[in-house]
């Protein structure tokens, strides 16, 4: 079993929305709120590359938060926001044979 006190970081899922048409039939889509956990995550050192001719930062992360019918549901399509950056979800994991606990390998830097 997992303590409480490891996750104190609040973590904010979000998806893409639908396309919606205004009133001048542009199209146009968002990113909602599905909902937000408590999380733990820890980050890995990040990485610098020129591409293109400026300067990349890229970094990856990994987080866990309790596996529930809500994180089941999160997919590589959606991002998270945590620790006021936007991570882009690479690959969702259940850690352990009781399916109490979820990871999420997350990458910021890049399109998400």
């Amino acid at each position: 079993m997992v303590r409480a006190g490891l996750y104190r970081e609040k973590a904010i899922f979000q998806r893409l929305s639908d396309g919606a048409v205004d009133a001048y039939g542009n199209v146009y889509s968002g990113w909602a709120e599905l909902g937000s956990r408590a999380a733990d995550m820890r980050e890995t050192k990040g990485k610098e590359k020129i591409e293109a001719g400026a300067l990349a930062d890229v970094a990856m992360a990994t987080m866990r938060c309790r596996s529930d019918s809500f994180t089941q549901g999160v997919t590589s399509a959606d991002r998270v926001n945590i620790r006021n950056t936007t991570w882009a979800i690479k690959n969702v994991t259940q850690v352990d044979a009781k399916n109490t606990v979820i990871e999420f390998l997350l990458e910021r830097g890049v399109a998400s």
